[in-house]
């Protein structure tokens, strides 16, 4: 038996060899889907709006920023779990989430907030969650159903994409950011390696044998 092949120092670098890797490919992964978020948005905008005023250099911005935060996630959520490097890896979603500037604030509450309470099963945190992914809908719904020069309703078709499209949109934000800081479950991580498994098994007070009479 390699003893160095044992070594907490050859594991570690055998794992950041093997996260390079799959870094690589879920932040490639990440970036395809976050661009088709993206391209999803644009179209979302433009149904929401009754005086369309968008280029392309603006649209492909959007979409690219979106593929960016996308690779962001990726890649944090690979290293995340395989690591555990969890503050670290959750920096490479801040250079993304500047899509979330301007305009795009109403949807920093899902990715936030939302990825974090995602998974949590209180009441006050499912509560919170439906809020920062359907609240800003019904809020701009609420703001942007009647024109404010000839006091008429909106389009339905304006109507509906508010009500109907933006909470689709954030609750994808909302699972991804689950990724990124979301809670884990603590299942299976015992057991990533045989060593790490073994030495849990013989450090557990529950297989101790009792004490007995001499």
């Amino acid at each position: 038996m390699d003893i160095t092949r044992t070594s907490p120092r050859w594991r570690s670098a055998r794992h950041a060899r093997e996260l390079g890797p799959s870094a690589a490919r879920a932040a490639v992964v990440g970036a395809a889907l976050g661009g088709l978020w993206g391209a999803a948005a644009r179209v979302w905008m433009r149904l929401v709006s009754t005086t369309p005023e968008f280029s392309w250099v603006g649209s492909l911005a959007i979409v690219a920023l979106a593929a960016v935060l996308g690779a962001g996630v990726g890649a944090s959520a690979a290293a995340r779990s395989r690591t555990g490097w969890r503050r670290v890896a959750r920096l490479a979603v801040v250079p993304g989430m500047v899509i979330f500037a301007g305009q795009g604030i109403p949807f920093l509450a899902a990715f936030v907030v939302g990825g974090l309470l995602l998974r949590r099963r209180h009441v006050v945190a499912r509560l919170a969650t439906i809020v920062v992914v359907a609240g800003p809908a019904v809020l701009l719904w609420w703001s942007e159903r009647l024109d404010e020069y000839t006091m008429l309703s909106a389009p339905v078709r304006v109507q509906v994409s508010m009500l109907v499209g933006f909470p689709l949109l954030a609750t994808v934000l909302a699972f991804a950011g689950d990724l990124v800081w979301g809670r884990r479950a603590a299942v299976g991580r015992q057991s990533a390696s045989p060593d790490r498994a073994r030495s849990s098994l013989l450090s557990d007070s529950s297989l101790e044998a009792p004490a007995g009479p001499a």
